[in-house]
């Protein structure tokens, strides 16, 4: 068996760990500008390798994506000839705007699902995780535009236009392109569905499946048609919370009984009744020197510390890599953790005293692993993994 999940703290087998550029991809860019990545790209490099060898230590078979280490930044070819090295910026023709760099396989979880005993896909990360997770196990594809997806008969109503066929004949016919209309065929092809169920935003919790749901972008789950897209799902109750941005960092189940969490969050009491909740403080940014100045360059989405006064950086940022960072200054760390078990508990952060009382309550002992850029990268320890076997059995963790 290749797979299997069904919650957050079982004894962790197998892990898929992400990976990065290496310093040399931006051999070429500007000293101001490929100087500060260098360092990002060298510190996260031993950040992984670091990470690597505490899961091996746990007795945990790592899985990372490989990567062309010959590849440049300045190779893109949307960004040869558009160094100018007097100012050190990089300049984007109109031609090439919607065209910056793909992040690295770093934080594989975000465009995967890993749930009881399968793997779904997407393919909108980096190349080299789903070439990876395909090298090891069987893996389906649940967003291939290669034919329209399946759907329930309440979705397909609402988005059919006046030349669709029925829906019974969409459903006996969606393989046979040549019973469609050529634009009817190429719209249902291009009909997304559930972009944001992934490892990220998702968790198994032993015959619950959590999944978090910002109303404000519509993102609604019909458990129906969830269980028709992603066929695994049919072994859970599908249970919706709303939460902004990814579910683990917001919070994470330690184990049965105990939570760590953002504030306001949710309803506990509702969606975990009799849980031992620990909550925590956002990160006071206000204490970080700089912050302010660069926050109103990058609207809060990243930081790097020393380079909150270099333009330069910020415009190459801002420009080329939007695909890099997210909204940092909207994340909490702390709660974006591995379990390693019941008892062990991978962290950033070994000076949060309000985490370490709850986890020596709780009998966790936590496992310090360095993750120096997070605040550039907007991700924690859970983020750059993705937990491939767990030891156990589906239990019931809310009779």
């Amino acid at each position: 068996m290749k797979f299997n999940l069904w919650n957050k703290w079982d004894p962790l087998r197998v892990c898929m760990l992400g990976n990065n550029y290496a310093p040399e991809f931006f051999n070429g860019v500007p000293k101001r500008v490929g100087d500060p990545l260098k360092r990002v790209c060298e510190e996260t490099l031993e950040d992984l390798e670091c990470f690597k060898k505490v899961l091996q230590d746990f007795g945990v078979t790592v899985l990372q994506p490989e990567m062309d280490r010959s590849e440049r930044f300045i190779d893109n070819p949307f960004t040869i000839g558009y160094v100018n090295r007097k100012d050190s910026y990089l300049l984007k023709t109109p031609q090439a705007m919607e065209h910056g760099i793909r992040r690295g396989p770093l934080m594989p979880r975000d465009e995967t699902l890993v749930i009881g005993n399968a793997c779904y896909i997407n393919g909108n990360d980096h190349p080299a995780v789903s070439e990876k997770l395909r090298q090891y196990g069987p893996c389906e594809d649940y967003r291939n535009t290669d034919h329209p997806h399946v759907m329930t008969e309440e979705y397909y109503n609402i988005i059919k236009g006046i030349d669709y066929p029925s829906y019974q004949d969409f459903m006996d016919n969606r393989f046979v392109e040549s019973f469609f209309e050529p634009h009817v065929w190429q719209e249902l092809c291009n009909y997304k569905m559930h972009s944001g169920l992934n490892s990220a935003s998702t968790f198994p919790l032993g015959k619950h499946f959590l999944i978090g749901c910002d109303y404000t972008n519509e993102h609604v789950y019909n458990a129906e048609q969830v269980n028709l897209c992603l066929p695994e799902t049919t072994k859970f109750k599908i249970v919706e919370t709303e939460m902004d941005g990814h579910t683990d960092g917001n919070f994470h189940p330690v184990k049965p009984g105990a939570i760590i969490s953002v504030r306001d969050v949710q309803n506990y009491e509702e969606t975990f009744p009799g849980w031992d909740v620990c909550y925590l403080r956002d990160e006071n940014w206000n204490k970080v020197k700089h912050w302010q100045d660069l926050k109103l360059e990058n609207h809060g989405k990243w930081w790097l510390p020393g380079e909150e006064q270099n333009s330069y950086f910020t415009h190459f940022v801002e420009t080329w890599l939007q695909d890099w960072v997210g909204y940092v200054e909207e994340s909490v760390f702390d709660v974006n953790v591995l379990m390693l078990d019941e008892n062990h508990c991978v962290v950033n952060n070994l000076n949060n005293k309000k985490v370490n009382a709850f986890f020596k309550k709780h009998k966790i002992e936590p496992v310090h692993v360095p993750w120096r850029h997070r605040f550039f990268w907007d991700g924690g320890i859970h983020c750059i993994t993705l937990e491939l076997i767990r030891e156990g059995t589906q239990q019931d963790y809310f009779s």
